[in-house]
């Protein structure tokens, strides 16, 4: 029920469901709605389920986004889970439908109906395009074996090469239809949004693993020269990993991330040499 009380419906849903009520197709804007729904439902369970914290659930008419005040630091497997939790449902929901058309449970239009709006979110949801549920895992894949920063910056450029090829090939196929139009400027300006955002993203990445021990599996140590900028050393912290930092040329243990980021929030010292922390 705490779940349920977060569920938004985004603006532009409404706008659609207003278009379809228009044009007489309420019962079709309420099916879509459900298949919705119970989409995101599955995202905003499965984090629930390992204990994160989510602020709302907006329903969109492609799926859904959870808000959450994670910021990058959880293990891989949940985020993973997390992410293919919301596809995930429409392969449950295809099969109940099956079995109820095999039954004759179900009228044949809104049988087909159904099925056509589950592929059709599932397919969509699946492209390589933030923040659909295929660019979050195609930035996952990049921050398994790219600094975060860079995963991140790769992970928008690439959606927005990518939303500009599917819109390209998707208006030329249906130039009128004004639901796939709509839904295209917002992606765009959801990417727009995001690149403006990015550095904001980075720094709340660092700042939770100063603010928290984060207990990552996998080790990374970083070797940069004695005049690397702090910020600069930051820059090729990994997404779950715990870094030390050896300076090359000089004779010490490896420098701890924590020490890092304490000088870089607590003391300020962004533009400093990371030789200096040696002092």
């Amino acid at each position: 029920m705490d779940l349920i009380r977060k569920v938004k419906v985004h603006p532009l849903l409404w706008i659609i469901a207003g278009l379809g009520i228009v044009t007489g197709r309420f019962r079709e804007m309420l099916l879509l709605f459900c298949v919705i729904f119970i989409h995101e439902l599955g995202h905003a369970i499965t984090a629930h389920y390992f204990s994160w914290r989510i602020r709302k659930i907006e329903l969109l008419p492609f799926g859904g986004v959870a808000s959450v005040d994670e910021h990058g630091n959880r293990p891989f497997r949940e985020e993973l889970l997390v992410i293919l939790a919301g596809p995930v449902q429409h392969l449950w929901m295809i099969a109940a439908a099956l079995v109820a058309n095999h039954l004759q449970l179900w009228d044949g239009y809104y049988y087909e109906l159904f099925i056509l709006h589950n592929f059709m979110i599932l397919l969509f949801n699946l492209l390589p395009i933030w923040p659909l549920d295929g660019g979050k895992l195609f930035f996952l894949l990049c921050a398994w074996y790219v600094p975060f920063k860079r995963a991140y910056t790769t992970s928008l450029l690439f959606s927005l090469v990518f939303l500009a090829a599917f819109s390209f090939i998707s208006t030329s196929l249906f130039p009128n239809h004004l639901n796939l139009w709509i839904i295209i400027l917002f992606l765009l300006f959801c990417l727009y949004t995001e690149w403006k955002q990015r550095s904001i993203v980075f720094l709340r990445f660092l700042l939770e693993r100063y603010k928290k021990d984060t207990n990552s599996q996998r080790n990374k140590t970083i070797t940069v020269s004695g005049e690397t900028r702090l910020k600069d050393v930051l820059a090729l912290f990994y997404k779950g990993s715990d870094h030390y930092i050896i300076i090359q040329k000089e004779e010490h243990h490896p420098i701890p991330e924590k020490k890092l980021l304490r000088a870089f929030f607590k003391e300020r010292k962004l533009l400093c040499a990371v030789q200096t922390l040696l002092r």
